[in-house]
């Protein structure tokens, strides 16, 4: 597997030297130290890298936030930002650029680690969702099985082997006891294609097989080992209904 390549945009030379020397450490792959948006503007034309780490602070007329407006408009890079400028003000620009982080200065390499991994990650599923077909995706029920797509079929899940769904932005995943389904679909459209009545929502990201609950608390469930939150707006619903069953 290739390693994943950065692009470092950050006009403190000691900052930029350290970061690549410890990006390279973890595995890695540098691809330039830039100082301007105007540079990293023309990098990325000429080859685009798999993420920016990118200063908010920079030399040149355009700052980090606004590098970042323009890079969208070119290429679907995700960005991190690393800041001193942690102001209200400057947090509210740098979210409308939809950044997969923003970390403060000084920050722990670690933290740096995970936010790449995780936005690469999340970046990969977003290129994967347009290859689908998110109509086909959709699971429905019929007597007490759930069937999925599943690359050119669909399986068959039944409620039995159910024990909780859940929500990942545009994903769900359907968790049974040996093994995950995933779907693409928000929680909502799942609810309203699947009619099980065992299958219930106690949380804004969770669905739950009521028959598999071990353990109610003020507000969890357990299911297995997996603690389970209980939302507000859910608790009288969940409560109602486990005293019918």
């Amino acid at each position: 597997m290739n390693p994943i390549k950065l692009l470092i945009v950050e006009d403190d030379p000691i900052i930029a030297t350290d970061l690549e020397r410890a990006m390279t450490k973890m595995g890695y792959q540098v691809v330039d130290l830039l100082e301007s948006g105007e540079e990293a503007l023309e990098l990325i034309e000429r080859d685009a890298p798999d993420l920016v780490l990118m200063d908010i602070h920079l030399e040149g007329d355009l700052d980090g936030i606004d590098t970042a407006h323009l890079i969208s408009k070119k290429k679907s890079i995700p960005i991190i930002y690393l800041t001193s400028n942690t102001d209200q003000s400057t947090f509210n620009r740098a979210k409308l650029t939809q950044p997969h982080s923003f970390l403060s200065k000084p920050f722990r390499l670690t933290d740096i680690k995970h936010s790449i991994d995780l936005a690469f990650l999340d970046h990969q599923k977003a290129d994967e969702v347009p290859k689908l077909d998110r109509r086909a995706s959709l699971p429905y029920s019929l007597n007490n099985s759930i069937f999925v797509k599943s690359r050119d079929h669909l399986v068959k899940i039944t409620l039995e082997e159910i024990q909780y769904i859940e929500a990942d932005s545009c994903y769900c995943t359907i968790h049974t006891r040996n093994e995950e389904h995933l779907i693409v679909s928000t929680l909502k459209k799942f609810s309203n294609s699947v009619k099980l009545d065992a299958l219930l929502r106690i949380h804004r990201s969770f669905i739950v097989n009521i028959h598999k609950i071990e353990k109610i608390g003020d507000s969890y469930v357990m299911i297995g080992d997996r603690s389970i939150p209980i939302g507000r707006s859910y608790r009288e619903e969940l409560f109602g209904k486990i005293k019918r069953y």
